[in-house]
């Protein structure tokens, strides 16, 4: 009986010690001075692991973006769950916690991306020109979350609209600022840009180290199925299969120039106005551009799925960027030399990688500096 009795009292008293541990402030993640990132978890569970795209150690040449591993956490003598990474490379990264088998998100860190109808924690390791500009900023303007009616599709969609620090602080009659359309992938929506992309971080970073000049960011949702009461990512899968439905869909097309009357006549916009997207985001981009002849200045295809029907029809400047283990590498090649062959302004940029928000990341960066 005594050792029944025991085998009752012990867990007990040690979950009791754990209660203790786990309402206390901690830190759950840190980015060691040696590269090295280290992880800990203070709560509940038996089996605790990490899963995260910083365990790649072939990141640079991975196809795709969501790709992510694994490594057991300890239980430690303070009651919490520690794991440390191999050192890696400088850039941001996701991650979340492994529970007994379930995800779950980091409790701590309240910096957060969605991606395939998950919420990632996310974690910036610098020391490189590029991952540098992804920190947060000291200076930050304002994202608003508004929406825009489609006139053609008969419904409000969602958008995430950034305002520099001189719009949303210092207001200041007269003064006007160039406007950048970031349209996001296949099965992203209006918070990829700013999540996984890091767009406002790496614009204010860009402007406070005169790198650029302050804009404004305009984010909209233009994924199929779109849903008036909650965002609408999508797992990849789900994405693929309604492609066709998607990429014959010029309704979304259509929407965004009611979306660009809408800004236009809601914020102090001036003459240069330019867009980007990164792989089907690419296409509607470019559709966007010849629904509007002479309205864009600039456009930015990073890893595009483009094909003939978006050619520009007038002198928008374009600039490409493409890796070459990308899925799309041929199809941004062929693109290229349409480009050439019709004597159109452009720019063409390979990098390493696949299609990778690390790579979308950098082109980013790279097509501000040409602005």
């Amino acid at each position: 009986m005594l050792i029944v009795f025991l085998l009752c009292v012990l867990p007990s008293e040690a979950r009791k010690r754990r209660s203790i541990t786990i309402s206390r402030d901690y830190s759950s993640v840190t980015v060691n001075e040696d590269s090295t990132v280290s992880f800990c978890y203070c709560g509940p569970g038996r089996r605790v692991s990490v899963q995260s795209d910083l365990l790649y150690a072939d990141e640079d040449t991975a196809h795709y973006s969501d790709r992510t591993r694994r490594i057991k956490m300890r239980l430690e003598s303070d009651g919490c769950f520690h794991a440390t990474t191999r050192a890696v490379s400088p850039e941001t990264y996701t991650y979340c916690f492994r529970v007994d088998g379930k995800r779950k998100p980091d409790p701590q860190n309240s910096d957060t991306a969605w991606q395939k109808m998950h919420k990632w924690n996310v974690v910036n390791v610098g020391g490189n020109a590029h991952a540098d500009l992804y920190r947060k900023p000291e200076r930050q303007g304002e994202v608003i979350r508004t929406t825009w009616y489609s006139s053609k599709e008969g419904l409000n969609r969602r958008v995430n609209i950034y305002l520099p620090s001189e719009v949303s602080h210092q207001p200041s009659e007269g003064v006007r600022f160039p406007v950048l359309y970031l349209i996001h992938g296949i099965n992203g929506y209006e918070g990829s840009w700013t999540e996984r992309g890091r767009a406002t971080h790496i614009l204010e970073n860009m402007v406070a180290e005169g790198l650029c000049e302050p804009m404004i960011l305009v984010m909209p949702d233009v994924n199929f199925g779109v849903h008036e009461d909650r965002p609408s990512y999508h797992t990849l899968w789900n994405s693929i299969f309604n492609y066709p439905r998607l990429s014959h869909d010029h309704d979304i097309d259509l929407g965004l120039t009611d979306l660009i009357q809408m800004v236009d006549s809601t914020y102090p916009i001036s003459e240069k106005h330019y867009i980007a997207g990164l792989s089907d985001g690419a296409r509607i981009a470019a559709n966007t551009v010849n629904l509007c002849p002479g309205y864009f200045d600039a456009i930015g295809m990073f890893s595009p799925v483009v094909h003939k029907a978006q050619m520009p029809k007038d002198s928008t400047m374009v600039y490409i960027y493409t890796g070459r283990k990308d899925l799309f590498h041929p199809n941004a090649k062929r693109f290229n030399k349409r480009l050439e062959k019709a004597q159109l302004p452009h720019s063409y940029t390979e990098s390493i990688g696949g299609h990778t928000w690390r790579n979308w990341r950098s082109y980013l960066v790279d097509f501000l500096k040409n602005l």
